[in-house]
C-alpha cells in the first residue's frame, strides 16, 4: 500500500484549530464533526482529509468538511424565512413595495417647573444672607 488515508476532526477554540480525534473512516469523522458541532459547545468544526505517500514520504491535506456559527444563523434564517414564506404564502414572482421606516419620536426634556425653580432661589437667598450675617458679625 503506498498511500495511507486519516480523517482529522478539529475544533476552534480559542482563537486557533485543536485536533479532537484521527479516524481512518470518512463517514465516522463526518459524523463525529456534525455531532460536536450541533453540541453548540464550538464556534467551528472541520475534517481534514489527510493521505500520506509511503514511496515519497510526503502528505496531502484538505479540508472536507466545515461548518461555523455563521453556518447555523444563516441555515436558521433561511428556515424561519421559508416558514414565514409557506404561512403567508406570498408570489415570489411579483416585487413587494418597501415599506418606509417609521420615523423615532425623540422624548421632550421637561424644563424644571416653576415651583423648583422659585425653591431654589430662596434657597439660595438664605444662604447668601446667612453669609452675610456671620461676617457682619466678626
Amino acid at each position: 500500500m503506498s498511500q495511507a488515508v486519516s480523517f482529522e476532526v478539529d475544533t476552534y477554540q480559542n482563537n486557533k484549530w485543536v485536533l479532537e480525534c484521527v479516524l481512518d473512516d470518512k463517514d465516522m469523522a463526518l459524523s463525529t464533526a456534525k455531532r460536536l458541532y450541533d453540541s453548540k459547545r464550538f464556534p467551528a468544526v472541520r475534517v481534514v482529509q489527510e493521505t500520506y505517500d509511503e514511496v515519497s514520504n510526503s502528505s496531502r491535506e484538505r479540508v472536507i468538511f466545515e461548518s461555523t456559527v455563521a453556518d447555523r444563523d444563516n441555515r436558521v434564517s433561511q428556515q424561519k424565512k421559508a416558514t414565514v414564506a409557506k404561512k403567508q404564502n406570498v408570489d415570489r414572482s411579483e416585487r413587494q413595495p418597501l415599506r418606509k421606516r417609521p420615523k423615532k419620536v425623540e422624548p421632550t426634556k421637561k424644563s424644571p417647573s416653576i415651583w423648583v425653580m422659585a425653591l431654589w432661589f430662596v434657597a439660595i437667598l438664605a444662604v447668601g444672607t446667612s453669609a452675610l450675617v456671620y461676617l457682619r458679625s466678626l
